[in-house]
């Protein structure tokens, strides 16, 4: 292979990881894979990553960084009483229409609590969750730690059985619909 000329090798193997990710998996994805369909050395990934296990988690922490931006235009693009809502559904469309990055976020094998970076990344995604809930102004702080796990696990759960079509409810439309009933219904148990 030709020398890596391209201006950014880190950028350029992510990019490369999350195609083969959605081709074959994280399971499977190694860095000479990963190499090759960058166009770069088989060496060249070690400039950036140890092994695949950072790797991995390179794509999860990018991928969670995708999911806070993504959220954030969503909650910006509504009054704040339509936030929570506007969150949720962008989470499940991100969930759908990045299946192969939802996987490496929440199924790949590496030791997170080593990565700092994916720490903080996934506790970014969190915190616009517990803001949300702390905007309400009628809740506790019972009901708001409560609130946060019950709608983040109901959305989630939605999404995965959505990505695995397990669901009656298939279209994205069904799905939103899906999500708008069991937050408001958790926010209706809490108050």
């Amino acid at each position: 292979m030709d020398k890596y000329h391209h201006g950014n090798l880190k950028a350029a193997l992510l990019k490369a990881a999350f195609q083969l990710v959605g081709k074959i998996g994280s399971e499977a994805l190694t860095l000479r894979g990963v190499a090759r369909r960058a166009g770069v050395s088989h060496n060249a990934p070690y400039r950036h990553f140890k092994s695949k296990e950072d790797l991995v988690a390179a794509l999860a922490t990018e991928a969670f960084r995708q999911l806070h931006q993504f959220l954030k235009d969503a909650m910006a693009s509504t009054d704040p009483a339509g936030r929570l809502g506007a969150a949720a559904r962008a989470y499940l469309r991100f969930g759908l229409a990045n299946r192969a990055r939802f996987h490496v976020m929440f199924h790949s094998a590496f030791d997170r609590a080593s990565y700092p970076e994916y720490v903080a990344a996934y506790r970014d995604v969190l915190s616009l969750l517990s803001e949300m809930m702390h905007a309400r102004g009628d809740l506790n702080p019972k009901e708001i730690a409560i609130g946060e796990e019950l709608i983040w696990a109901s959305v989630h759960g939605i999404t995965e059985l959505g990505i695995a079509q397990r669901l009656r409810y298939g279209k994205v439309e069904e799905l939103e619909e899906l999500v708008d009933v069991a937050v408001a219904s958790l926010l209706r148990g809490l108050t």
